[in-house]
């Protein structure tokens, strides 16, 4: 009877190390998932917002094709993903970016893939997983603040005076009209022939002038804010010209103008007769003469049509965001 009894035991005790073995396998298999499926998660939260960040950049760019495209890369890139060029593999990475997107050209599609490891689930013969992220953007709308504007200002209005009676027009801005922003004076309607402050500046004290013209405003500007007329007319040729050589180019051709351009700059639009900020525009400084009179070239209004805007670079102007 001990002898069976024994027998049993070492039976049962046998019975329980295989189960415990097997307990074990089923604990660390668990164990190996929880851990490889949140790294997995961590890793997917990661490329959602560099898809995010990418197609925001791209869609500032529309609606040029080639320049989103261009500048989605590059934002991929920047935020770690191994891709070179859009919808080709390198190292597990892989970027589609889709423009226009659904027949829109104020949208752009974005679309990360990733091979990412898993660690314990090794031992379990998987290796990898891809996880695949998906964001789209849309240039819509306007900025309704911005930061750096220069101390000129355009007026939606100019006058004219017929039999002593004065009539105010309203002027519209197109693509690569020249004019003469400042010019020493005058009631003409090619700009606001005054130096302007923002915020409490002093429009009239020399540093701030020759500061805002090396550097921008410092400051936010916003729809409905009023700008301050400065009485003087100071000449700052060299202030000028130093700025608009700045980045090299000395060619005076806004057409071949690109992002980063120290001669592309932000003034605001403003009521010709409240000097209320009605949007903001971008410029091209072509030149300035002897006397400080700055010709420039129009490149892009906040205040255009949709249809306008979506001709044409609007140099960081236009208001981006994802949709989908």
């Amino acid at each position: 009877m001990k002898k069976h009894w024994n027998a049993f035991r070492r039976n049962e005790e046998g019975q329980v190390m295989v189960l415990f073995a097997l307990m074990l396998v089923v604990a660390l298999g668990m164990a190996a998932l929880v851990i490889d499926l949140g790294w997995v998660q961590i890793s997917k939260k990661q490329l959602q917002n560099v898809a995010d960040a990418a197609a925001l950049a791209g869609a500032q760019d529309l609606p040029s094709e080639s320049e989103a495209v261009a500048s989605a890369l590059i934002i991929a890139k920047e935020n770690k993903m191994k891709v070179q060029k859009n919808r080709v593999t390198n190292e597990g990475d892989t970027i589609e970016i889709t423009t226009p997107y659904d027949g829109d050209v104020t949208k752009i599609e974005v679309v990360c893939k990733r091979k990412v490891p898993y660690f314990f689930a090794q031992i379990f013969g998987f290796a990898d997983t891809e996880v695949t992220v998906r964001t789209v953007a849309q240039k819509k709308g306007n900025l309704k603040e911005v930061v750096g504007l220069r101390p000129w200002a355009l007026r939606n209005q100019y006058s004219i005076e017929q039999a002593g009676i004065k009539t105010w027009v309203d002027y519209h801005y197109t693509y690569g009209m020249e004019l003469v922003l400042k010019d020493g004076g005058g009631d003409g309607f090619q700009g606001l022939y005054r130096i302007v402050g923002y915020g409490d500046q002093n429009p009239n004290a020399a540093d701030i002038y020759k500061k805002n013209i090396a550097d921008g405003y410092s400051g936010k500007v916003q729809l409905g804010d009023l700008v301050i007329e400065g009485s003087g007319n100071m000449n700052v040729k060299g202030e000028i010209d130093a700025l608009m050589k700045r980045t090299g180019d000395t060619s005076e051709d806004y057409t071949k103008a690109t992002h980063g351009n120290s001669r592309v700059v932000f003034i605001p639009k403003i009521d010709a007769h409240t000097k209320e900020v009605l949007g903001f525009a971008a410029i091209y400084l072509k030149s300035v003469d002897t006397h400080g009179n700055i010709t420039v070239n129009f490149l892009y209004d906040t205040t255009w049509s949709e249809v306008e805007k979506s001709k044409v670079e609007n140099w960081g102007l236009g208001a981006v965001k994802i949709v989908e």
